[in-house]
């Protein structure tokens, strides 16, 4: 599908890609990995079509479609969500064009060559169209933005008055409703909340469509990939295995490397020594140039250096605090008509470990801004006895004044005690020689991220509040402050939808729903096993039939009974729709093939296509039956 052939591309004078090679096939789900900065956006960039390089080539085909979405975009904030949506179908109007210009070329054409090209294209035209199953797009269009989080009045405000986040996914929704060949995905959940995260993989697990996917997020990563590409050092290492397997495979490979090199080198040193012995002996010397020849045509192992840079992160000692380190006492708050808390209450302990969870717009980032007083609420919220609170906010890494430089914002961070380990902490935060004076304005998310964690550190701190402090980071430093937050001796609140990051790191959870905060004493993975079972409950509940009431029993029970007959009426028509649906479609790829061969007369290819258009009419037709009668079972169930 897309081929990558001896790619270079230098930022400087370093090669970002060095004579980099790969081949993404149709059925591939590769996840591409790789440390802050090492050049994985760069790279869907380019297999995007939006970034130049120095050398090389990339071939793909013409008729190949990509759904691409960047970490960063341009949107246009007159739309609604809605509209941004609707735009995945303007292919749709261009295809049936193309399909009116080329039936008439083909009615024209004067050589079997040129009724053959335009039949091929013709069949390629027809196949993309019905992929795109425009017909039931307003009620695809609906089921996309439901799952992806919206809620029905927001699917028509403005983009303009939506945040970032939600913006992004306007844009997702989107491109996986145009259904391309390829989706290149660039931190897909960084705005999603767990609910999100999991409606995405479950519909990313069965998409029809090869994917290179960008995520921090190991449990996306491998419940979505099947190969995996890192970027390391300007080249590309390429494996058929998810991320958890490949990290094991690589320190295997290494392990078998570092031995069988050890191994060569005994050998040399051992021929050498052979050689040096029988080299002045004249009856020996064609048996030590024998060795002398063995050692030159020798291809070296050459041990992988391995990029061994991480953070060093430990919290120094917490101050003593009192035990009760916050309380949210009767807190409500709304903004304008929507409520988000009603009377919350919640007491934190010192010493505890605790984590917000909830789904986008439950107010998570709203508590943690109320008890930082950058919100005004109703009711109180109170620190305790000596609690000092370092706070790491969303949008931290790009609250930093952009002009300052990075060992200046440290300096400007750090207690007067710290001020003289300001270098050797930038050091453990991977800065180090030139990287102190660089601006901030020229850091990348990840080493701003990276900047803003080591200011917490210079500073005595004993109540930690970090809001999404993982969105910037890299697998390997999120790893890092996952084990320095589960030894750190003081207490600390965290929001985060990564499900891998929360794993066993916190003391309980604190889910909001329904204007309240509730207790949930369990894991994170627990409690979503726990929210699918509920769900399933509530399904299951909701579908069970209400008994009437005696007093008007015979009249209802006729009711039902009329509007269970005609639901089931309206069931049988629609499977035998779809069964209908499912022939056409069959008859219509027969025809494809049979077309395609390449070796019949000109006058059968046309008779082909004319049946084939034929078909193509009767299949809008029966769909045009089958949304009649779907959205007849929908108004029906409702009723019965």
């Amino acid at each position: 599908m897309i081929s990558v052939n001896n790619l270079l591309l230098h930022f400087g004078e370093r090669p970002m890609f060095d004579s980099v090679s790969f081949f993404i096939g149709s059925d591939d789900r590769i996840g591409l990995v790789g440390r802050n900065g090492a050049g994985k956006s760069t790279l869907l960039k380019i297999l995007a079509g939006q970034q130049n390089f120095d050398k090389g080539t990339i071939g793909k085909p013409k008729e190949l479609t990509m759904g691409y979405l960047p970490q960063q975009m341009d949107h246009d904030l007159d739309l609604t969500p809605w509209g941004v949506a609707e735009k995945a179908f303007a292919e749709a109007q261009q295809l049936n064009a193309t399909i009116d210009r080329i039936a008439a070329d083909l009615e024209k054409a004067q050589t079997d060559d040129e009724a053959m090209e335009l039949a091929t294209l013709l069949a390629h035209a027809h196949e993309r169209l019905n992929t795109l199953g425009v017909s039931d797009h307003d009620m695809r269009i609906e089921r996309m933005l439901k799952g992806i989080g919206f809620a029905e009045p927001d699917m028509h405000r403005p983009m303009k008055e939506l945040s970032g986040g939600w913006r992004m996914r306007a844009e997702l929704a989107r491109i996986l409703l145009m259904q391309p060949d390829l989706l290149l995905l660039d931190e897909p959940t960084n705005h999603l909340d767990l609910p999100a995260i999991q409606w995405l993989e479950d519909l990313l697990r069965n998409y029809p469509a090869a994917l290179v996917l960008i995520s921090h997020d190991k449990t996306f990563l491998d419940k979505l990939t099947k190969r995996t590409l890192e970027v390391t050092g300007g080249e590309i290492i390429d494996r058929k295995v998810p991320w958890s397997q490949y990290v094991e495979l690589r320190k295997v490979e290494r392990e078998q490397q570092s031995a069988a090199a050890k191994e060569q080198q005994r050998y040399i040193k051992e021929t050498e020594a052979l050689i040096n012995k029988f080299r002045a002996k004249a009856s020996k010397a064609a048996f030590a140039q024998n060795l002398i020849s063995r050692l030159e045509k020798l291809d070296r192992i050459e041990v992988e250096d391995e990029d061994l840079r991480k953070m060093l992160v430990k919290f120094p000692p917490a101050p003593t605090s009192g035990k009760i380190v916050c309380e949210v006492l009767g807190v409500s708050k709304s903004y304008g008509p929507k409520q988000i808390f009603s009377g919350a209450e919640l007491t934190i302990a010192k010493g505890e470990h605790l984590a917000l969870v909830g789904a986008n717009g439950t107010g998570k980032s709203t508590l943690v801004r109320m008890i930082m007083r950058e919100e005004p609420y109703d009711g109180e919220i109170r620190l305790g006895h000596n609690v000092i609170v370092g706070y790491y906010a969303q949008d931290m890494p790009e609250r930093m004044a952009p002009q300052r430089t990075v060992i200046e914002t440290a300096e400007d961070a750090a207690s007067e005690e710290n001020r003289t380990r300001v270098r050797a902490m930038l050091g453990a935060f991977m800065f180090s020689g030139e990287d102190v004076d660089k601006k901030v304005k020229v850091l990348s998310g990840g080493e701003r991220a990276r900047l803003a964690l080591c200011c917490m550190l210079l500073k005595p701190l004993n109540f930690l509040i970090l809001d999404e402090p993982t969105h910037h980071l890299d697998i390997q430093s999120k790893d890092v402050l996952k084990e320095a937050l589960k030894n750190y001796d003081g207490t600390f609140l965290l929001v985060s939808h990564d499900r891998d990051f929360l794993t066993g790191l916190t003391h309980r959870l604190l889910e909001l729903d329904d204007f309240r905060i509730r207790d949930q004493h369990m894991d994170i993975l627990e409690l979503i096993e726990k929210r699918k079972a509920l769900q399933g409950a509530d399904i299951g509940k909701s579908s069970e039939r209400v008994k009437p009431e005696k007093a008007a029993k015979g009249n209802d029970q006729r009711a039902s009974r009329d509007r269970e007959k005609e639901l089931r009426k309206a069931k049988t028509a629609v499977e035998r729709l779809e069964k209908r649906l499912a022939e056409l479609e069959q008859e219509e790829k027969d025809l494809q093939a049979q077309v395609m061969k390449g070796n019949l007369p000109s006058e059968q290819v046309e008779a082909g296509y004319k049946k084939m258009g034929t078909v193509a009419k009767q299949i809008a037709e029966v769909m045009g039956e089958w949304e009649t009668a779907s959205a007849q079972v929908e108004e029906l169930a409702e009723e019965a």
